[in-house]
């Protein structure tokens, strides 16, 4: 693959660039033109005494940032005397390392990864799904309908037992396909690369999360989606959603204020409710705030992020599905055990 290099125009590598996302994997009331506060528009900062309670709230550069922008922008009070600062992280070990540290007190991050630190003896609980599947399989120059029309093709995949793989190969067993024999699945490209060569029509078939199914297809009108995965992962699942993205919070932070916990549960099903209703003014929030897209490419991505909000109880079942699913497939990818009930908030 030297030639790599050399295809791809400057502007493209730029974009796809900043776009990039560190995903596993990996799819709002009011209707006024304006942002609308929450509950309070003033900074929290500035209505508390020096000593004031601080929580600190984490989100994931890219999709599992784009419920949690109004939050970011508003930062509404989450009671009396108490401090919200808002950050969003570059990448997954960074969050990682920011939790085991405890510089981040709640956190918006994908499902598999929390389920991991909660097994390797990390004192969060899962309080909320905040968004749903955001991977889609992708084709160039090539006529696909069915599952059965990816026999004896190579699909593009960007690790070996990353999240996409395990999904894709769980959805190409209920499909009658084997990996290996039926379809080829290659490993060798990560996404960055992928969403280049498929603009460069280099590629045939891959497997990618937003925000890059979005860019590509800004850019090769060429390539067209074949399967949304969400609606895969339903018809085989007994129309079980696929909980991608999830919101911990440290267990200390729940006994010690249980109701500014509540408080930002309720703030952030609000905050969801208005991107997913508010696409023009969250796309540009999403473009302030650096989360890996720049407006015109969120406005688009948002419909298919699947942001939705559902606290663990209303989620509980969809969840233990996929982390069933995820063990099964691959016991390391969920930390090697399925969790018991006090991962549960």
């Amino acid at each position: 693959m030297n030639f790599r290099k050399n295809f791809l125009l400057l502007p493209v590598i730029f974009i796809i660039t900043v776009a990039f996302v560190a995903i596993t994997l990996s799819g709002c009331t009011g209707r006024n033109s304006s942002i609308q506060s929450i509950e309070e528009p003033a900074s929290a900062e500035t209505q508390v005494s020096p000593d004031a309670f601080k929580i600190n709230i984490g989100s994931l550069k890219g999709p599992t940032s784009i419920g949690m922008i109004k939050l970011h922008e508003e930062k509404p009070s989450l009671g009396e005397n108490i401090v919200s600062n808002y950050e969003i992280v570059a990448n997954p070990d960074i969050m990682i390392s920011k939790m085991l540290s405890g510089e981040i007190d709640i956190a918006a991050l994908p499902t598999n990864v929390a389920v991991k630190l909660y097994n390797k003896g990390l004192d969060y609980k899962l309080t909320a799904i905040i968004g749903y599947g955001v991977l889609y399989i992708l084709k160039q120059d090539i006529e696909i309908a069915t599952w059965q029309d990816l026999k004896n093709k190579k699909i593009n995949v960007i690790s070996k037992g990353s999240t996409p793989d395990i999904i894709l190969r769980f959805l190409m067993e209920k499909n009658n396909l084997k990996s290996g024999s039926d379809v080829e699945l290659d490993y060798s490209l990560e996404q960055t690369e992928l969403s280049q060569l498929l603009i460069a029509n280099k590629i045939n078939i891959a497997i990618l999360p937003e925000p890059f199914v979005t860019m590509i297809l800004e850019k090769n009108d060429a390539v067209g989606i074949v399967f949304d995965i969400e609606k895969e992962w339903k018809k085989v699942t007994g129309d079980q959603p696929l909980p991608m993205s999830c919101l911990v919070v440290n267990t200390k932070l729940i006994g010690n204020n249980r109701d500014a916990v509540d408080t930002f549960l309720n703030q952030y099903r609000q905050s969801i409710n208005w991107v997913n209703n508010n696409p023009d003014e969250a796309s540009s929030l999403i473009e302030k705030f650096k989360i890996g897209m720049d407006a015109k490419t969120a406005k688009m991505a948002i419909p298919r992020c699947n942001i939705r909000f559902a606290d663990s109880g209303t989620a509980k079942e969809s969840i233990q599905n996929y982390i069933k699913i995820l063990f099964e497939f691959s016991p390391e990818d969920v930390g090697g055990k399925i969790p018991d009930e006090n991962f549960y908030y």
